[in-house]
């Protein structure tokens, strides 16, 4: 009878583990095995950086097309009220990649991969001097683009959606 209880009980744990395995915390958006943060914090790319550690996860590196048209289909969501007018300028949102290591070479900070998928706007990364950061630009029909790091941009957390199972189960 013990050992018919010991069993319930594994059950039990092992269904919840697979009810919360892939789920992601309240406020961050579920995609193909991510969960991604859209803040509506500004911060440097450093100071975004450090938050997304903070909160177990890093700058968001995009990695595909697919991606990438994930990524921007939130951000026009996120601001389709300012799409007609100049606040669009104002829309853009660190990535996790920067040049800074060598100059015109952009990789991403986490995995330390070269990037083999972009999307850059026409003319960039323009290697102007201090321009070691990367961003999705609004006023760029949301491609990619160069700038300093210091500015003070949304920005967006990247973390696997199983991070929360670990948490939860304490590993």
């Amino acid at each position: 009878m013990a050992a018919v209880k010991i069993w319930i009980c594994l059950l039990v744990l092992c269904s919840l583990q697979l009810s919360v395995l892939g789920d992601c915390r309240d406020g961050w958006i579920k995609f193909q095995g991510s969960c991604y943060l859209f803040a509506s914090d500004r911060a440097s790319w450093p100071e975004a950086e450090s938050f997304c550690w903070s909160m177990n996860s890093h700058l968001v590196e995009i990695e595909t097309m697919v991606e990438n048209t994930f990524v921007e289909g939130e951000l026009r969501t996120i601001h389709a009220h300012e799409s007609h007018s100049s606040n669009q300028n104002d829309v853009s949102y660190w990535l996790g990649g920067n040049d800074i290591e060598t100059e015109g070479v952009f990789k991403w900070v986490k995995s330390d991969h070269t990037m083999t998928y972009t999307d850059w706007s026409p003319g960039q990364p323009d290697g102007l001097e201090g321009e070691d950061c990367m961003e999705m630009r609004g006023a760029f029909q949301y491609h990619w683009n160069d700038l300093p790091c210091n500015i003070p941009h949304h920005f967006i957390c990247e973390t696997p959606a199983t991070t929360e199972v670990n948490s939860i189960i304490g590993k």
